[in-house]
């Protein structure tokens, strides 16, 4: 596409938003604009859509400090944002300690500050384009990436968190970044270059930088995208399988997973990976999956009736089931102060009972075996010892309090409040 028509590209932008816009959701766009072009034409498309058709529309900047220029950036976009009649906050990226893949722990810092501001939107767009979808198929293809990976880049991909999770919607991955800079200077709208892009030494920049050779041999941008959009149709087919399953044939036990043994090995092995994985991202709160080939291993020993641990879940077979709990030792540190709506393992949310102040020493964490001993004396709960000791209670100086779904008590509430439904985990 090279249009540079305004009107043409609003109405373009409109189309795909609707057909990607996630249903029953409020018609406010949160854009994420950085300064440099795709985001800046993303800027300037979607506040005009967003007038056209009665939206709310505001813009955060993520400033992460890697260089100089940054904040000067963040403070152009909020000009242009001004002078649009849009509302604009930057917030700043900080507490990463230099080590690891710095674009890697940059977007993923990103996400989390835009969950930490996003507010009661939503809906979040980024301007991912063309060659960013061509670009990821080639990082994961070089990696070996399966069905998933090489699917790419997800025009709309929920996000969860302890919140209530939000949608990242990307509208221009069918559009060139030239697509999107003809329209900047053809209405001289003005955007910032980011000399990162031309630096080598990340393996992104590397990849953009010889898709020329593959041009030469007729594997273009436009087709590497059109493969990751059929990889992505394949991988829809496969979690639609996986879901149809998943509602028969999985329940939920405080906070375990159970999955029916007989059933499951009926599967195709596509499907019980797929459905594996899944299972350990929704017992752990984890976005990321397992490497495949210790998912492959785990799955192995477990049908051969060997307990597993694996992504922070421990796992064992009985006769009827499989059964998914949290593994104690992934979670035996983590302790947090009660208060109202503690928040303990990104899964349990616990509050006070009517009436009932909390003592300034209570602390939410794994029962342990001490609490697990405490659990079996007082009630006669049906429910693992390995499940009881990841399970979390409310303890004190002296030791345990209570434990709430476990054994009935009058001071505390706890609810399961996960967000990765299985539905949410399949839109990764």
């Amino acid at each position: 596409m090279l249009l540079t028509n305004e009107s043409y590209l609003t109405d373009a932008f409109g189309a795909t938003l609707s057909n990607i816009w996630p249903k029953g959701h409020k018609s406010h766009l949160l854009l994420a604009v950085s300064g440099g072009g795709d985001s800046m034409a993303m800027l300037h498309l979607a506040s005009c859509w967003a007038r056209k058709n009665n939206f709310d529309c505001s813009v955060i900047t993520i400033d992460h400090g890697l260089r100089d220029e940054s904040a000067a950036e963040a403070e152009f976009v909020s000009s242009v944002a001004g002078g649009l009649g849009l509302s604009h906050q930057t917030v700043k990226w900080s507490g990463w300690d230099g080590r690891g893949n710095t674009q890697m722990q940059a977007r993923e810092g990103r996400y989390k500050l835009i969950e930490k501001h996003r507010g009661e939107r939503s809906v979040i767009l980024t301007a991912h384009t063309l060659e960013d979808q061509a670009e990821t198929f080639l990082l994961r293809l070089k990696r070996g990436s399966g069905v998933d990976g090489l699917a790419s880049i997800l025009p709309k991909r929920y996000v969860a968190s302890q919140k209530s999770g939000y949608w990242l919607l990307r509208p221009f991955l069918d559009v060139s970044r030239e697509a999107l800079r003809s329209f900047l200077r053809a209405e001289d709208h003005k955007w910032v270059e980011d000399p990162s892009n031309d630096d080598e030494s990340y393996e992104r920049i590397e990849i953009r930088k010889s898709m020329g050779e593959l041009t030469n041999i007729g594997i273009t941008q436009n087709i590497l995208a059109k493969t990751a959009s059929h990889l992505a149709r394949a991988r829809s087919a496969l979690d639609s399988q996986v879901n149809d399953f998943a509602g028969s044939a999985v329940t939920k036990d405080h906070g375990d997973l159970l999955i029916d043994r007989h059933g499951f090995v009926m599967l195709h092995k596509e499907i019980q990976y797929r459905l594996f994985s899944k299972a350990l991202n929704w017992v752990a709160s984890q976005t990321y999956k397992p490497r495949f080939g210790s998912l492959e291993r785990a799955l192995e020993n477990v049908l051969s009736g060997r307990a597993q641990t694996l992504h922070g879940c421990f796992i064992y077979t009985k006769k009827a089931h499989i059964r998914i709990t949290r593994e104690f030792n992934a979670i035996a540190d983590t302790r947090v102060s009660f208060d109202l709506g503690c928040i303990w393992d990104k899964r349990w949310c616990f509050v006070p009972k009517r009436g009932v102040v909390p003592a300034q020493d209570w602390i939410v964490r794994a029962l342990g075996l001490e609490g697990a001993k405490w659990v079996k004396a007082n009630s006669d709960i049906n429910v693992p010892f390995n499940s009881l000791r990841a399970h979390p209670g409310v303890f004190d100086s002296k030791g345990v309090v209570c434990a709430p779904n476990m054994v009935e008590n009058l001071l505390v509430d706890a609810t399961f409040c996960t967000k990765l439904t299985m539905d949410c985990v399949l839109s990764y």
